[in-house]
């Protein structure tokens, strides 16, 4: 993978080209945010499984994904851009893998407002484990090999709301490698408006099905497809084409 042509340059490339099994756009079908957030609870309320369970494969995907891209984790820097919600817990806790593989870690984080946040939760889990957590935008720099975006998830709507636009341009002038978990920060999922403040990735992990959003997104860069867990039958429409597809490889590319 060369470098990424971005608004703000050519952005530095240390990760190498990673190839996981293709899938076309044409074979899936994308999953509103709403009915996502439907399934979140569903999976719950019905099976029991909880939202810090989803989280673990989560972020245990992404890891191998970076650890992968990076031809291997170890001593390479790795920066984790956390917000307060989910997406940021995903991230948070991807460091969490990273770290067991030898990975030199840093976080930015938004603080969470709720101390009993799973954002909040990770977070002291790496303070814990000695890596440096700093609040955003402090502690984002281009000494990183890679960024991973977990600043915001499918539930936000442009334009953003400071802080974002300043955690956002920093991420962006760093001019490093970006692998966004789900969506690139100030994407809408559904729709894909918002490309012009959002984040800038190589690549995106998107988790547990695909987002509207993200096809043929240019900040969205290369776009893979990770099963997390969620039972597939709590999507109507999308039951079939992602039972299918995660048949084929649990961690996919789509094209």
């Amino acid at each position: 993978m060369g470098g990424i042509q971005t608004a703000y340059g050519a952005r530095r490339n240390v990760c190498r080209d990673v190839t996981w099994p293709r899938v076309p756009w044409d074979q899936v079908i994308p999953v509103p945010s709403a009915e996502l957030r439907a399934a979140d609870a569903a999976a719950r309320e019905r099976f029991g499984i909880a939202p810090l369970q989803l989280m673990e494969i989560a972020a245990w995907q992404l890891a191998r994904f970076v650890d992968a891209w990076l031809d291997g984790a170890a001593g390479k820097r790795v920066l984790v851009v956390a917000g307060s919600g989910n997406n940021g817990g995903d991230a948070l806790c991807t460091a969490r893998f990273l770290a067991q593989r030898g990975a030199a870690l840093q976080a930015s984080v938004v603080p969470a407002h709720d101390p009993n946040s799973l954002a909040a939760y990770h977070a002291a889990t790496l303070r814990q484990l000695g890596v440096p957590v700093y609040e955003a935008p402090q502690g984002i720099d281009r000494s990183a090999d890679v960024i991973i975006d977990g600043l915001l998830g499918t539930g936000i709507r442009p334009p953003l709301r400071q802080p974002a636009p300043a955690i956002v341009e920093a991420i962006n002038r760093s001019r490093r490698p970006v692998v966004a978990v789900d969506v690139p920060s100030g994407i809408d999922a559904d729709d894909g408006a918002g490309q012009e403040g959002a984040v800038q990735a190589s690549a995106t992990v998107m988790l547990a099905a695909p987002k509207a959003g993200l096809k043929r997104t240019t900040p969205g860069g290369r776009v893979f497809l990770a099963d997390i867990g969620m039972p597939a039958l709590l999507f109507s429409t999308a039951r079939a084409s992602l039972e299918a597809v995660y048949r084929i490889a649990e961690l996919v590319e789509l094209v």
